[in-house]
């Protein structure tokens, strides 16, 4: 436990979050909420959503805690570039749905944890290029 990154805990606990915010109200209309999983009104998008969170949470805390291996690529991605390309996903996904009126406070959680998981696999990818260095003095 002394060794967990930063960017895993952003991880886990963005992916956490991006799957509990699909339970919440993302559009309040006339005093009733729409969560995500609302199909008539977003489609199969907060499903997708709940899918990413679940996915991205449970394996990275699958790895990291466990003797669970995963392949080195999937789908000719590494993890690393996965997170960033699911995550991104849903960014863009809940974002979206912002620029509509009556936004509850579940689709801003989404985007929120999903910009997240976002800024954790670009750590994640900066510090295993070695691009990444410590802030020294002048």
């Amino acid at each position: 436990m002394n060794n967990v990154k930063p960017s895993t805990i952003m991880l886990i606990a963005g992916g956490a979050v991006l799957f509990i915010s699909t339970f919440l109200d993302w559009r309040s209309f006339r005093g009733f909420g729409i969560n995500g999983w609302e199909t008539e009104a977003f489609g199969l998008h907060g499903i997708v959503i709940a899918v990413i969170g679940l996915v991205i949470g449970v394996s990275v805390a699958l790895t990291q805690f466990t003797e669970v291996s995963m392949p080195d690529k999937i789908v000719g991605m590494g993890h690393d570039q996965l997170h960033l390309a699911l995550g991104f996903a849903a960014f863009l996904i809940t974002f979206g749905y912002i620029l509509v009126d009556d936004v509850a406070i579940g689709l801003h959680l989404g985007w929120i944890s999903a910009a997240v998981i976002v800024a954790a696999s670009i750590m994640d990818i900066l510090a295993d290029s070695g691009e990444a260095t410590a802030p020294t003095q002048f």
